[in-house]
């Protein structure tokens, strides 16, 4: 693949995803997408696709972007390529039978296992056919350097129709970038007037992390950094990946939040803290001391829609503890914690605090050996990514499943990542599959978890108001409705 000599530095944030790139650990994200036809057999809809889309040469410029790898601190390159052979990063591939969840998560996690060709544009795009139900797939892969995983999805939404009637929609790799709105540039232009020097953003990071530090010797409900025991989650990882997700009703996980007084975000993390107890549990490998998960959080500016920088935010998930509804309470004093030491920051401070932050992390990545003589700074990363409202079709089929695949950091052998779509949270689960055996029962486990903190919350309700367990079933009811899960 010939590329252009003109050629320009990647930033040191885009260069991370560069360095950290290796057999065992590739840096790419990625989205599979679940379609179902109602009018014509799914394979035709998966042809149709296929071809209209190798017919779409015009590709938007990162899907152009050839990737110039470096060794850390030098900065990664970025060229174009000369020409983009359509035929090698569009595939079309057909499921075994019976071509249930088990066939397809078998296909996804072996297609996710895989390095993406720095030789050429680091991007792929998979139409699967033979799914049952008269249902096909997409799934789609692009290099961290090129792309976030909340842009991703925002990308794949926009490449999908409102409505059924559209017979064909743009692929990802034609879609033009969006500009951001003036009125977003306004409210920079605003805070640029007002803004601190660099000395005082430098000396309120530096004095916000020296808060984290000290919140690691006290009994604050804050997480510092370095509490997060070893466990099985933090080993070397090796390059094949094993995939399985879990759908949950999102008006269910609502209104246990409501029910409970805490935040959506709060049950997620509890569901998944009950998930991971219990698979720990049973390969005789859970921590004494809780695991700490880290979760991104946005730091971009307000009103921004084109703005995806990020943060990490620790998260005590309790996982020593057995009452449920104990753990979510100490899971939302975390996260309240974590929440407020963030609004304390300066917003412009914001990125340096989270490069300072971050900066053990980084460094555990980064040097050899590092793995394994430093502890871990979380056990395992469990994100929230905003997802689509509406129902979205292609070619006329109704996407019914939206699930994120994302990436595992060197000891880090499994990531959780949800997104919400058309009335329900999608998750998905990226693991080791030489380091974490049977995996794939953490989906199931997760499902349980939500039974399980329904069952907490609605006795605990009753036994602090004097509701009678008719009541108790009412609730139960309202909050379980069907469950779906590939794993």
């Amino acid at each position: 693949m010939s590329g252009s000599a003109d050629r320009k530095r990647l930033g040191i944030d885009d260069s991370f995803w560069v360095w950290l790139e290796s057999p065992e650990t590739p840096m790419h994200v990625a989205a599979l997408a679940v379609f179902e036809s109602e009018s014509e057999p799914a394979t035709e809809v998966a042809k149709r696709i296929v071809d209209a889309f190798r017919d779409r040469t015009d590709f938007e410029a990162r899907f152009r972007s050839l990737i110039v790898e470096r060794r850390f601190p030098l900065p990664a390159g970025r060229g174009e390529a000369g020409d983009v052979d359509i035929d090698f990063h569009l595939r079309h591939k057909a499921l075994p039978a019976p071509g249930g969840e088990l066939e397809l998560a078998q296909l996804i996690s072996r297609l996710h296992s895989i390095q993406l060709d720095a030789r050429r544009p680091m991007w792929e795009v998979h139409v699967i056919e033979g799914l049952q139900g008269n249902r096909f797939a997409i799934y789609i892969k692009v290099h961290h350097a090129l792309i976030n995983g909340v842009d991703a999805i925002r990308l794949l939404a926009r490449s999908l129709a409102d409505e059924p009637e559209v017979a064909m929609s743009d692929p990802a790799w034609a879609l033009e970038r969006p500009r951001r709105k003036g009125s977003v540039r306004s409210v920079r232009d605003v805070d640029d007037q007002n803004r601190p020097s660099r000395p005082k953003l430098l000396m309120a990071s530096l004095k916000a992390v020296n808060a984290l530090r000290k919140a690691r010797r006290s009994d604050s409900s804050l997480v510092g950094p370095f509490v997060a025991p070893r466990s099985p989650l933090n080993v070397e990882v090796g390059p094949q990946r094993r995939v399985c997700t879990a759908s949950i009703d999102l008006a269910r996980i609502k209104h246990l939040a409501t029910l409970s007084g805490t935040s959506l975000n709060d049950i997620v993390l509890a569901a998944c803290a009950a998930a991971l107890r219990r698979y720990l549990l049973e390969i005789d490998g859970l921590p004494g001391m809780p695991l700490v998960a880290g979760c991104p959080v946005s730091i971009a500016p307000t009103g921004s829609s084109t703005d995806s920088s990020v943060g990490i935010m620790l998260a005590n998930l309790a996982t020593d503890e057995p009452d449920p509804l104990v753990r979510l309470s100490v899971i939302a004093d975390s996260t309240r914690s974590a929440k407020e030491h963030h609004s304390a920051v300066p917003h412009r401070a914001l990125v340096a605090y989270s490069i300072l932050a971050m900066a053990p992390h980084t460094l555990r990545q980064l040097v050899p050996t590092a793995v394994r003589k430093l502890p871990p700074m979380f056990n395992l990363i469990i994100s929230n990514v905003p997802g689509p409202k509406q129902r979205l079709y292609l070619a006329g089929a109704r996407m019914v499943g939206l699930y994120p695949l994302s990436l595992l950091f060197r000891g880090e052998a499994l990531n959780i990542t949800a997104v919400s779509h058309d009335g329900r949270m999608n998750f998905g689960f990226t693991a080791c599959r030489s380091a974490l055996p049977h995996v794939q029962n953490l989906a199931l486990y997760l499902e349980d978890g939500f039974d399980e903190l329904e069952h907490a919350v609605s006795v605990g309700r009753a036994e602090g108001s004097g509701l009678d367990r008719a009541a108790v079933v009412h609730i139960q009811s309202v909050l379980r409705p069907d469950r779906r899960s590939i794993s």
